[in-house]
């Protein structure tokens, strides 16, 4: 669409009555949807949102860590439209070259000896698969994960998630789910040497457990490579290299959750390839398909073998419009250098975060890798005590001065910043500058 065509399109919509359309979502929405912010959308562009009135925002949120290759890719867009003309679903029943291209790619770019592939839905769908490819293929049924992880809101998605505040009035939880320590080194890597050090202690838990909590019978250690939801936590150096060899000491599956960090957002095209860890399973969804939902997990050849046919289904999987759409995405990562630019764009901006934590107090902690990018705000560095409220505040500010960021964290008091791939420097210092003025907002009204 040329600018003038979206001037228009633009027009048009102003004319909606914005009040209107928030109370009826409000009201007809479930309550289970929460966090909306006072925004009516638009349009979008690379990493550039517009609302109904016209306002527009730089977009750190990027539907939190899924539009990669940018808002409204115009290859992106080329390919759904063009699979949509010829035809729309198939599920499983029958053959089709945009599933048969996509998990050649997959078989051909994921880390280690990850071959084979299932489609569904969503990262909470792939989840819940990769749960039940480690059961079959280890004949066991506990499960190790991690506090502070996070890896959907499905049942058993839900029993592995290492955060009360998503599962504690659900219970009772898939049974067997155990966990060990967050490698979060920033709040409890205090009484030890070095991160190394607290690293290999973190990892070792699963030793504790399968000593001391389990019937002997786990499966599988779930991992997220570097925790989204729990805070943008990147673990100690040693910390997956270390948990991946006790896997194999305890003869149990690793299972990298790729969820939010795949598919170049880290500044690998997997993040498990930072600290050359090769998963036995993984799940993909979020950045996979530039916006359409789309969900899978993978698994090495010999654990796949197990699945025999109809132990898992589902009416969507390898849908034609969301393989279109996953293999445009990977050719404009590929042919724009995303994960690249990530890795680029990312060690600039963490070199603008060390910035803001001289400049504002409320910043305890700056972290991430690539794109996947965190600042801890904390009420006083000495006791790191969580300023939820501050989070809140700036970014709100924030959206103020026209950029969109989220909260994570355990305590919500993390700023989280995952905007397209496809950022530019300059448009990185644009975000960050107004960041900064945010931060100056908030500390000049308190």
């Amino acid at each position: 669409m040329s600018d003038s065509e979206h001037d228009a399109a633009s027009r048009s919509r102003r004319d909606v009555d914005r009040e209107q359309l928030k109370r009826t979502t409000d009201d007809l929405l479930m309550p289970a949807v929460y966090g909306q912010q006072d925004l009516v959308l638009d349009r979008g562009e690379g990493v550039r949102l517009w609302d109904v009135d016209g306002n527009e925002f730089l977009d750190a949120v990027a539907g939190i860590a899924v539009v990669n290759t940018g808002h409204s890719h115009p290859r992106v867009v080329e390919a759904i439209q063009e699979q949509a003309a010829n035809y729309v679903q198939s599920s499983y029943y029958f053959y089709h070259e945009p599933m048969a291209d996509l998990l050649q790619t997959l078989a051909d770019r994921s880390p280690g000896a990850l071959k084979n592939t299932f489609f569904g839905n969503s990262g909470a769908e792939a989840v819940e698969g990769g749960i039940k490819l480690a059961k079959k293929a280890t004949g066991k049924s506990e499960f190790i994960s991690l506090r502070g992880s996070f890896h959907g809101r499905t049942p058993g998605a839900m029993a592995l998630t290492g955060q009360n505040k998503y599962t504690h009035t659900f219970n009772p939880h898939m049974p067997g789910c155990y966990k060990i320590p967050s490698p979060n080194y920033y709040r409890y890597g205090d009484r030890f040497a070095d991160e190394e050090e607290f690293g290999k202690w973190a990892a070792e838990q699963v030793h504790e457990v399968i000593k001391y909590d389990s019937n002997d019978d786990v499966a599988a250690v779930v991992v997220e490579p570097i925790q989204g939801e729990g805070g943008i936590v990147v673990p100690p150096k040693n910390y997956l290299p270390y948990l991946k060899e006790i896997c194999e000491q305890e003869d149990i599956l690793f299972f990298a959750d790729e969820v939010q960090t795949g598919m170049g957002r880290t500044g690998k095209l997997f993040a498990v390839e930072h600290w050359d860890v090769d998963p036995d399973i993984m799940t993909l969804a979020k950045g996979i398909a530039s916006g359409v939902p789309f969900g899978l997990f993978m698994g090495t050849e010999e654990v796949s073998e197990t699945m025999a046919p109809a132990d898992h289904y589902t009416t969507y999987g390898g849908s034609p419009i969301a393989c279109a759409a996953a293999n445009a995405t990977f050719d404009v990562i590929d042919e724009e250098g995303l994960v690249e630019n990530a890795a680029t764009v990312g060690d600039e901006a963490l070199d603008r975060f060390e910035e803001l934590k001289e400049d504002h107090q409320l910043v305890g902690d700056a972290r991430g890798k690539g794109l996947h990018l965190g600042l801890e705000l904390v009420e006083d560095r000495e006791t790191k005590a969580p300023a939820e409220e501050g989070a809140k505040a700036v970014r709100a500010a924030a959206h103020e001065r026209g950029l969109l960021v989220s909260r994570c964290g355990t305590h919500g008091n993390v700023l989280r910043l995952t905007p397209p791939l496809s950022i530019t420097s300059d448009e990185m210092e644009e975000m960050l500058d107004r960041l900064d003025a945010a931060f100056d907002d908030v500390e000049a009204a308190t």
